[in-house]
């Protein structure tokens, strides 16, 4: 008998340092540490409201093609959040509007896609702290 669950969301980036402030800020999440063995090539990221880590790896391989795998982020206001990511770094890459959704594929700044979605899970997303609203930090 044994247990498995997902551990890690990895996504390739050329620069750990900047992965970890653009991911940070978009996901508000902490870094935390890692060996010395490990740290030159990956940088471990822990969400606000979840057990599954990002982990960062650091690649000079180019990006070729669409992602097989990618990260959704719900939002009770799309374009104030693609507004947000856009402002650490993102990139618009495509707005989708099928199947009865209404959402933004963006980029990284390594060119990683992820979408940026309606609610799926309200009660989930009205436990997360909201965003600040840059018109009234000014």
């Amino acid at each position: 008998m044994h247990r498995s669950r997902v551990c890690h969301i990895v996504i390739d980036v050329d620069d750990l340092d900047r992965g970890v402030a653009f991911w940070a800020a978009a996901l508000d999440a902490t870094e935390e540490p890692l060996g010395p063995q490990s740290s030159g090539i990956y940088r471990k990221l822990r969400l606000p409201d979840s057990d599954i880590r990002i982990l960062l790896q650091a690649t000079r391989d180019p990006k070729t093609s669409k992602e097989r795998v990618h990260i959704d982020i719900e939002t009770d206001d799309v374009e104030a959040e693609v507004r947000r990511l856009e402002a650490l770094g993102a990139t618009r890459w495509d707005h989708q509007r099928e199947r009865g959704f209404d959402f933004w594929v963006l980029r990284d700044p390594w060119g990683n896609e992820f979408c940026v979605l309606q609610p799926e899970y309200p009660e989930l997303l009205a436990r997360r702290r909201p965003w600040p609203d840059p018109a009234n930090e000014a």
